[in-house]
């Protein structure tokens, strides 16, 4: 069955697998991060994650209320735990220097691994998506990664406000 669903996967979404992959590969090592470019991330995390729930349970109060209330919710406790840690900004050059992560990684694959399949569901048609249970679930797991990312995005920001050099 698994080969099966690979063989009908088309070749696009193995292209976007790769490149996941060496995006959140490139986040495991030590980097340079231009201000401009901090959000970039965590907004293309929270577009795949929102597009994600309106393209498998439409535009649904009960969906997007889960993908709401669960980005906020980890957002607030992404921001308390204050990571990253051991952030440097160079006010000089505007840029950010930042440890390299696993972290990012696994809430990209994630993502990518939830979608993939609720993206099967849909295509075998299986009754399991219409399962309000089902809905809030996906839902909230989309939500709480897409907090994630922006309050690491945020964390770092903040880390040029309080920064001394």
């Amino acid at each position: 069955m698994i080969f099966e669903i690979i063989k009908h996967t088309p070749v696009w979404v193995f292209i976007l697998f790769v490149g996941l992959l060496y995006l959140g590969y490139s986040q495991t090592k030590n980097r340079k991060v231009q201000m401009q470019k901090l959000f970039v991330l965590p907004i293309s995390m929270i577009l795949l994650s929102i597009f994600g729930t309106i393209s498998a349970f439409g535009i649904n109060k009960i969906s997007l209320i889960s993908w709401f209330v669960s980005t906020i919710l980890s957002l607030i406790i992404g921001l308390k735990l204050s990571y990253p840690k051991n952030i440097n900004y160079d006010k000089s050059k505007k840029v950010f220097n930042i440890s390299g992560s696993w972290i990012p990684m696994i809430l990209i694959l994630i993502i990518f691994f939830i979608k993939y399949i609720v993206g099967v569901i849909v295509a075998k048609e299986l009754e399991i998506i219409n399962d309000n249970e089902f809905i809030i679930i996906i839902s909230s797991l989309y939500g709480l990664l897409s907090g994630l990312f922006l309050s690491r995005s945020i964390v770092i920001f903040k880390s040029s406000i309080y920064n001394k050099n």
